[in-house]
C-alpha cells in the first residue's frame, strides 16, 4: 500500500481550523491530526511541539499578509494613496483568505510570545514583527513626515484596523462583505489619515 505523505500546508490548514473551532489553548496534536487526516507522527515528522505548529500556523498567516501588495502597485506614488491601496488589498485578503484574518484575531502575537519556543523560532517572529514595524514606519513617515508614536498609530488604523473591521463582522459570520463594505473603505482610510495631516 502506497504510503500518504500529508504537506505542511495541509496540517497548518488543519491546526487552523481547530484553532477557530475551539480555541488556540484547546488545539492538540491529536485534534490537528485527525482533522488532517493523518497520523500523529505526521505531525511530529514536522513539528517539535504542539507550541512549534501554532506558531508555524501564526507566523504563515502573518507572512501572507505581509506580502499582499495590489497589482500595478507603486511604492514611490503619493503616499496617501499608496496607503489606500495597501488597505484595499489587504481587504481583499481578509475576504479571499478568511481563515488566515480569523486565525489572526484568535490567536494574537501576545499568545504566541507566551507559547514555548526555541530561540530561532523566537528570532523568526522577531524578524515579522521588524518588518511589518518597518514598513509601518516608511508609510508614517511617508504621509506625515515623520514616525512617531501618533503617526505609527494613524497608519495601523488605516492600512490594518480598518479594512479587518470593514470585512470582519461578515467573515465571523461565515459570509461574504457586500461590495459597498470596500467601496467605502478608501474614503475611511484617507480620513484617518487626514487627520493627523497639517492644515
Amino acid at each position: 500500500m502506497a504510503r500518504t505523505t500529508f504537506s505542511i500546508d495541509a496540517l497548518l490548514d488543519a491546526a487552523r481550523e481547530v484553532i477557530l473551532e475551539r480555541g488556540p489553548r484547546s488545539a492538540t496534536v491529536a485534534l490537528i491530526a485527525a482533522r488532517a487526516g493523518a497520523p500523529t507522527g505526521s505531525i511530529y515528522h514536522r513539528f517539535a511541539s504542539i507550541d512549534e505548529l501554532l506558531a508555524r500556523t501564526w507566523l504563515r498567516a502573518v507572512r501572507r499578509t505581509q506580502e499582499v501588495r495590489p497589482v500595478g502597485f507603486d511604492p514611490a506614488g503619493d503616499p496617501v494613496e499608496v496607503v489606500v491601496e495597501l488597505a484595499l488589498a489587504l481587504y481583499d485578503h481578509c475576504v479571499a483568505e478568511p481563515g488566515d484574518m480569523l486565525l489572526l484575531d484568535r490567536l494574537r502575537r501576545e499568545d504566541v510570545l507566551h507559547l514555548n519556543l526555541g530561540d530561532g523560532l523566537l528570532a523568526e517572529v522577531g524578524r515579522s514583527d521588524e518588518q511589518t514595524g518597518s514598513l509601518i514606519a516608511k508609510l508614517a513617515r511617508a504621509v506625515f513626515g515623520r514616525a512617531g508614536k501618533r503617526e505609527t498609530d494613524l497608519v495601523v488604523l488605516a492600512l490594518v484596523d480598518l479594512p479587518y473591521s470593514f470585512a470582519g463582522r461578515y467573515l465571523q459570520a461565515g459570509a461574504r462583505p457586500p461590495k459597498s463594505r470596500r467601496d467605502r473603505l478608501p474614503d475611511a482610510v484617507r480620513a484617518v489619515v487626514a487627520a493627523g495631516r497639517p492644515d
